[in-house]
């Protein structure tokens, strides 16, 4: 299972999958991907002002 997380975790990473798919493809909740991913060292694009933009577009 932990070959396959990584490359699940890997295909993420490389952005051939989104997070949700590489969470399901490994068997796994998204929220053990995310701890999994932080636990090697991955660091988030996503920004805080990304998080703010699609919260006013959600709520104009």
């Amino acid at each position: 299972m932990a070959d396959y997380l990584k490359e699940t975790a890997s295909d993420y990473r490389s952005g051939r999958i989104t997070l949700s798919l590489a969470a399901r493809n490994a068997g796994i909740t998204l929220w053990e991907m995310e701890q999994y991913l932080v636990s090697q060292g991955f660091r988030s694009q996503y920004s805080i002002e990304d998080l703010q933009e699609e919260l006013k577009q959600l709520h104009p």
